[in-house]
């Protein structure tokens, strides 16, 4: 029963610390793809941190290509936000090719993001591409 314990614990205990719930000035910053306040709001050590969403895990830059907000996208990437940094099993390319957007892509593949970058299930961004039909994904990363 203690090991049951300990163990039931360190599982909740590591999910708070790998992803951390979203302020409501980031939400509001992220609604209106609103980079005024951006230095204000986020600090260097929160760009590279996963948030728990849903019952999901993003990284702030895949949240910004999930929500299509390219000031803040291209915000994150001049404050080098690791693009490769994978929250939910899926890297910020991974999220550009399953929502389709070609903008994103390019931008991620112009920075030098491996487009071959595997999840831990194995998939890549190609994978998502092709799952979701986005054929001008689907030749960029090919």
């Amino acid at each position: 029963m203690k090991k049951l314990f300990s163990a039931s614990f360190i599982l909740l205990l590591l999910a708070t610390i790998s992803a951390q719930e979203i302020t409501s000035e980031i939400k509001m910053m992220f609604k209106n793809d609103d980079i005024t306040n951006f230095k204000k709001i986020i600090s260097p050590e929160m760009i590279n941190k996963c948030y728990s969403i849903e019952n999901s895990s993003y990284s702030l830059l895949a949240l910004s290509i999930k929500m299509d907000r390219p000031k803040i996208f291209n915000k994150l990437i001049e404050e080098k936000a690791n693009l490769h940094l994978i929250c939910d099993d899926k890297s910020p390319l991974m999220y550009a090719a399953k929502y389709g957007n070609a903008d994103f892509t390019q931008k991620l593949l112009e920075k030098g993001v491996d487009k071959n970058q595997k999840s831990a299930k194995g998939n890549t961004a190609l994978y998502y591409a092709n799952k979701y039909s986005h054929s001008e994904i689907i030749k960029m990363l090919q």
